[in-house]
């Protein structure tokens, strides 16, 4: 299958080979300068296997095709992890409104760990509870891949956060403590076929901008990943796979931080390949408890602690992530 491409593609190689952070330079302004103007780039030469994709891939197979039983046995809990059923999300909170059908989609959520010392763990509060995973028996492999997924991609995605950081003429360490502990949402996505004609405001997921810093993604070589293109002219670009590429988009937050002069693009999913599709988002937000501000020119926005920016919006979509109401931010 042959696709047309419309989103930039950064080589980001100078974060193995350059020996000081002035050596950075260069590359952090290519980062400025594709997502202020569009929030969607793919990046190569970022050092990572193809075989921890392939991996990983397998895995999200594997999982999605167990009987609906044994995956219903560690259905999402009120901490946000486990496995989130077909059509049993709707975005209602978004930049783009509220939809109005089913995301066409499925997934299985891993968060990053929580002590249980640790004070919200004890509160049940701020999402932070236990992961779940499916029986060993069955799949035997599960666990340590994703746990070695994410090692990577944090390790990968912590040097794009000092990128950026360098971009907006801040120290290139100046957003770390940001991310002492942070958040983050690994997400094994499945969207069946859809067919080629599709019943209005129908989607693998709905339009939205994603809530926080980076999202890191890469897909099967399906396709069906659209962003709305810069140009206000209204038009869906597709997002194809690129052979060792990786997708990272900017989210709501790391637009905020940076006083609207970095983009979080509209994005959305429709499969209508006729075959069954799998993408591996992983999202990286800063520590629960981080309170955030905008770093360049004029202040437009508060400082607001990350928790309370968070939960707000995946309650209002997902109607989970506090045992009680009182103790959603805390």
């Amino acid at each position: 299958m042959k696709f047309n491409y419309e989103i930039p593609v950064i080589d980001v190689s100078l974060l193995a080979t350059a020996k000081s952070i002035d050596e950075l330079r260069p590359l952090a302004a290519r980062l400025y300068e594709v997502y202020s103007q569009i929030g969607f780039a793919y990046i190569v030469n970022h050092g990572v296997p193809q075989s921890i994709f392939d991996a990983i891939f397998e895995q999200a197979r594997l999982f999605h095709h167990l009987p609906e039983h044994e995956k219903m046995k560690i259905v999402q809990n009120e901490f946000f992890r486990g496995y989130m059923p077909f059509a049993s999300s709707i975005l209602k909170v978004s930049t783009l409104g509220k939809a109005v059908k089913p995301n066409q989609s499925a997934a299985f959520i891993l968060m990053h760990e929580v002590d249980k010392a640790d004070p919200d763990y004890i509160k049940g509060i701020n999402m932070a509870g236990p992961n779940q995973w499916p029986s060993e028996e069955l799949l035997p492999d599960f666990k340590p891949t994703l746990l070695h997924y994410r090692e990577e991609m944090t390790v990968l995605l912590k040097n794009l956060i000092r990128l950026f950081s360098l971009s907006f003429e801040q120290s290139y360490y100046a957003f770390d403590h940001f991310f002492y502990k942070p958040t983050n949402y690994l997400r094994l996505q499945y969207y069946p076929a859809q067919p080629d004609v599709i019943p209005e405001d129908q989607y693998g997921i709905a339009p939205h901008t994603d809530y926080g810093f980076l999202t890191l993604l890469v897909q099967d070589n399906v396709g069906g990943l659209q962003v709305l293109s810069p140009e206000g002219d209204g038009r869906w670009i597709d997002v194809p796979p690129l052979e060792g590429g990786i997708i990272v988009n900017t989210g709501d937050m790391l637009r905020r931080v940076s006083n609207d002069t970095i983009i979080s693009t509209p994005h959305r999913v429709i499969n209508t390949s006729g075959r069954e599709r799998y993408s591996i988002p992983f999202f990286f937000e800063p520590n629960m408890h981080s309170m955030i501000s905008p770093i360049k020119g004029k202040t437009s926005y508060p400082t607001i602690k990350y928790a309370d920016y968070i939960m707000e919006r995946i309650q209002g979509n997902y109607d989970i992530g506090a045992k009680k109401e009182e103790n959603i931010i805390n």
